[in-house]
């Protein structure tokens, strides 16, 4: 079978997510769970973003401020790169010691080190595991660009074990 042949199949199957670059925009679904988690209607900041594509009131643009040079607010939002988890996550669980707090979305890459250090072993973190078949979005064309097939988590990393927001709803 030619590779041609084999790149159609796998766009017709529903799973034909390609990962080619690192900017795909969050769903919007996702993103709604994730302001229930925090009880909010808006993030303070998204740190790593390419456009303004969720409810925030500041945002880190990468090209443009740096998420991981810049300081990060109360209540922040990290879709970071996946092949860039290991600095961002490290960066959130700096910020959680200071009292701020981020939800992001990652991968579930449970063997890695970083998981192991700053997440599955935290006591000031709830992950929020979610089933397969999440679409991101192209930001170029805001068309979905597939079924992402490997599970996912919104992690959240509470300023303490005990933190509980007042919900602005």
């Amino acid at each position: 079978m030619s590779e041609t042949a084999l790149r159609e199949i796998i766009k017709q199957s529903k799973y034909h997510f390609e990962h080619k670059r690192n900017d795909y925009e969050t769903p919007p679904e996702l993103i709604t769970m994730a302001l229930n988690i925090i009880g909010k209607k808006k993030f303070d900041l998204d740190v790593c973003c390419s456009r303004k594509n969720i409810p925030a009131i500041h945002y880190y643009i990468c090209g443009e401020l740096d998420g991981l040079k810049n300081d990060w607010l109360s209540y922040n939002w990290c879709n970071p790169p996946f092949d860039e988890c290991a600095k961002w996550i490290k960066r959130a669980y700096e910020e959680q010691k200071i009292g701020n707090r981020t939800v992001m979305l990652l991968p579930v890459r449970t063997e890695t080190k970083y998981w192991h250090d700053f997440i599955l072993f935290n006591p000031s973190v709830e992950i929020h595991w979610l089933r397969k078949g999440y679409s991101f979005i192209n930001p170029d064309t805001g068309e979905n660009c597939g079924i992402y097939k490997n599970p996912l988590a919104l992690v959240y990393f509470k300023s303490t074990p005990n933190d509980v927001v007042e919900n602005e709803r």
